[in-house]
C-alpha cells in the first residue's frame, strides 16, 4: 500500500468511548440487553442514529422502536453494536465519494442495504455468523471514503472516475488509481482500530472469497460477495445486480430460495 494512502488511514481518528463500552459489553458473555444499552444511553447521536436505522422498513420490524434496550431485543446485540459502530464511523470521516460517481446519499443506502441484506439472509441460514457478517456487511465501503480523500487531495481523483467510466470492475478501477482495493484499506482500518483480526481477515477477502485459506473465512466472504454483488454502487438492487448476485449463489452452492425470500422482503418494504 502506498505511504500516502497509508497516512490517510493514520488521520482517521480512533473510534469514541461509547463504542469502546459498547464492545466491552459485547464481548463479555453475561452481559444483556440493559448493560449494552446503558454503554449507549449517554451517546444522544449514536442513539438518535440507532433508532432511525432500526426503524427502516427495510429491516422488517413489525412495530416503531423507541428506545435503544427495545432496539437491542428486537434486532439482537450484533445488530445494534453494528449500528453503534457505524453511526461513529461515518461521523468521524469526512464522506466525499465524487471519484467514485457517488453521493453521501448513496453511500450510506449502499452500506444499510448491505447490512439488512446480509443480516436477515444470515439468520435464516446460520445466526452465529452474524457477530462478523453484520458489522463486516456495514462498513466494507469505508475503504473507499478514505481512498476518495487520498485522491482528492493528491489532484488524482479524475483516474478512478475514468477507469470506472471505462467500463472496469471497482476493483479494477481502486488499483490502477491508487494501487490498493478498498478492501484491503477497510480491513487496514479495522487493524488500527483494533477490531477481532479474524473480522480483519474476512473484510480482505470479501472480493476473493476463494483467496481466503481458513474455510470459515471463505464461507463468510461469500455472503459478503454475493451482497457487494446484489448492490449497485448507487444503493439499490436492480434486475442486473441481482442476476450477478444470482449466478454467484449457483457458484457456491448456496440455497438460492433464502436468498431470494429476503430480497423478496427487502423490496417490498
Amino acid at each position: 500500500m502506498k505511504p500516502e494512502l497509508m497516512q490517510q488511514i493514520e488521520h482517521v481518528p480512533m473510534l469514541p468511548e461509547t463504542v469502546q463500552k459498547v464492545e466491552a459489553v459485547y464481548n463479555n458473555p453475561n452481559s444483556g440487553v440493559s448493560e449494552m444499552a446503558n454503554a449507549i444511553k449517554d451517546d444522544p447521536i449514536i442513539t438518535a442514529y440507532i433508532l432511525k436505522t432500526a426503524n427502516s422498513p427495510m429491516y422488517g420490524l413489525s412495530r416503531t422502536v423507541t428506545d435503544v434496550a427495545q432496539a437491542i431485543s428486537l434486532l439482537g446485540k450484533d445488530t445494534v453494536r453494528t449500528f453503534t459502530i457505524a453511526s461513529a464511523a461515518n461521523n468521524c470521516m469526512d464522506i466525499d465519494l465524487s471519484p467514485y460517481g457517488m453521493t453521501q446519499n448513496n453511500y450510506l443506502a449502499r452500506a444499510q442495504l448491505q447490512n439488512a441484506l446480509v443480516s436477515r439472509w444470515v439468520s435464516k441460514v446460520d445466526r452465529s455468523l452474524l457477530g462478523h457478517l453484520s458489522l463486516a456487511s456495514f462498513l466494507l465501503e469505508l475503504g473507499k471514503v478514505v481512498i476518495s480523500r487520498y485522491l482528492i487531495e493528491s489532484g488524482q481523483g479524475a483516474l478512478l472516475s475514468e477507469a470506472l467510466a471505462n467500463g472496469g470492475t471497482t476493483k479494477q478501477a481502486e488499483i490502477i488509481a491508487c494501487g490498493s482495493k478498498s478492501e484491503d484499506v477497510t480491513a487496514t482500518l479495522f487493524y488500527r482500530w483494533n477490531f477481532d483480526p479474524d473480522l480483519v481477515h474476512l473484510i480482505r477477502f470479501a472480493n476473493e472469497p476463494e483467496d481466503a485459506s481458513d474455510p470459515e473465512t471463505q464461507e463468510m466472504a461469500k455472503f459478503l460477495k454475493v451482497a457487494k454483488e446484489a448492490i449497485s454502487l448507487d444503493g439499490t438492487m436492480t434486475e442486473a445486480t441481482l442476476k450477478n448476485a444470482r449466478e454467484l449463489i449457483e457458484e457456491y452452492g448456496m440455497n438460492q430460495n433464502l436468498f431470494d425470500e429476503t430480497v423478496e422482503k427487502i423490496l417490498a418494504a
